[in-house]
């Protein structure tokens, strides 16, 4: 009964205004406690995130997390929960109002979101001293007060995980770099050289590539000094010469720190040129399960870092994927178990230490040593940073799977 009630609060949630409030009794959400025996206690959760316009799917697929960890809650009758929960429409301009109000006019003592770009709500929640928990790569948008606690893996804790692995652990020396050209892939394209070259690397080549492209043969070609495909010469007046084998390349690993796709399209056209035994590896951006499995064929053996994987043999992991399952029809990703984790030890906290205050709460949060979620250890350093660390993780026969080190 209780899931079928959650469904039906999935359903009804994106239907429902911006600005909307859902309380443990309301909706069909199920009803959140403190200890037993103990006084009612009354807690109100902001949430910001994107669930309408260009990142919408995104949003609401962190909606669905948040909401059922919040009904993870659900024992006995001593305690409400109220979420208020706001649409930021995919545009940065409004967080700052919609953090204002959900600090001034809505009292919350905790606001979970935004997502993405959370530079402006930080500022705003530090002013304003309430907790804010941005799900965010964006290094640096803390402060010294703790009251900024950002969690998501950043691209430099995956690669020095990557760096470590390859290096360290398999003894890689020579790595070549595919990359977008934009600021971002160059970025990354600096950190994996630095982190490779301080544990005694080395980057024989490096090639980039517009967003937009669709082909990387000559990107390729390139990086591997092959020319062509090895197939048949036609050498005159002899005949025809058949030439078979791999081609050589002088790297043992291939970094491309891009989405799946471009990943699937440069390990086409390496398998193209017949070159193999080059290691590929990626980063959080390739863990889409559905697809690899569909077409992963071409990255058998790759290897990519991320904190959360639906191959986990772990108890947490399974329950966890099974109720998501459950509830919205799809499997989560490592976005939802990062919100997931994030709500649940917030709630946790909050319906169990009962704090009095904004900042009694921040306290504990960042006291927290001992909480261990779906994607991991979750905690956070003075500044707000979370202590995340990167799993990595192979792709094998289309499945993903953790690589036991």
């Amino acid at each position: 009964m209780k899931r079928f009630l959650f469904i039906i609060l999935s359903i009804l949630i994106f239907s429902l205004p911006a600005r909307v409030a859902l309380c443990s009794d309301q909706r069909g959400f199920p009803p959140v406690s403190g200890k037993a025996g103990e006084k009612s206690t009354t807690a109100t959760i902001g949430v910001i995130l994107p669930l309408s316009g260009k990142y919408a799917a995104y949003g609401n697929r962190v909606l669905d997390a948040i909401l059922m960890a919040a009904a993870v809650w659900d024992r006995t009758n001593h305690s409400r929960l109220t979420l208020q929960i706001r649409d930021s429409e995919s545009r940065s301009e409004t967080l700052y109002g919609l953090v204002q109000e959900l600090a001034d006019r809505e009292k919350v003592i905790l606001i979970l979101g935004p997502l993405g770009e959370g530079t402006e709500a930080a500022r705003l929640a530090r002013e304003k001293k309430v907790p804010i928990l941005v799900f965010t790569q964006q290094e640096g948008i803390g402060g010294e007060n703790g009251y900024v606690l950002r969690d998501s893996l950043t691209i430099r804790q995956q690669i020095q995980a990557l760096a470590d692995h390859a290096v360290t652990r398999k003894g890689l020396r020579r790595f070549a770099m595919l990359h977008p050209g934009d600021h971002s892939g160059r970025e990354a394209a600096m950190l994996f050289r630095e982190e490779v070259t301080r544990r005694g690397g080395r980057i024989l080549r490096e090639r980039t590539y517009g967003r937009r492209q669709a082909d990387f043969a000559d990107e390729i070609r390139s990086l591997t000094g092959v020319k062509g495909i090895p197939g048949k010469v036609i050498v005159e007046p002899e005949g025809t010469i058949e030439i078979k084998g791999s081609a050589a390349v002088d790297f043992e690993a291939l970094f491309l720190p891009d989405s799946l796709g471009p990943a699937l399209l440069t390990a086409s056209q390496l398998a193209d040129l017949q070159i193999g035994g080059v290691q590929m590896m990626g980063l959080s951006s390739w863990n889409h399960p559905a697809r690899l499995r569909t077409g992963g064929n071409v990255l058998e053996g790759a290897v990519f870092t991320d904190m959360f994987c639906t191959n986990d043999p772990s108890r947490a992991v399974h329950n966890f994927i099974e109720r998501y399952y459950a509830a919205t029809g799809r499997e989560p990703g490592s976005l939802e178990a990062m919100a997931f984790d994030g709500t649940n030890l917030a709630v946790r906290i909050i319906l169990d230490e009962k704090p009095g205050s904004r900042e009694e709460l921040r306290r504990m949060i960042l006291e927290n040593r001992d909480f261990r979620g779906v994607a991991g250890r979750l905690e956070f350093a003075p500044d707000g940073e979370s202590r995340r660390s990167a799993v990595i993780l192979r792709i094998t026969q289309g499945q993903i799977v953790p690589v036991r080190e």
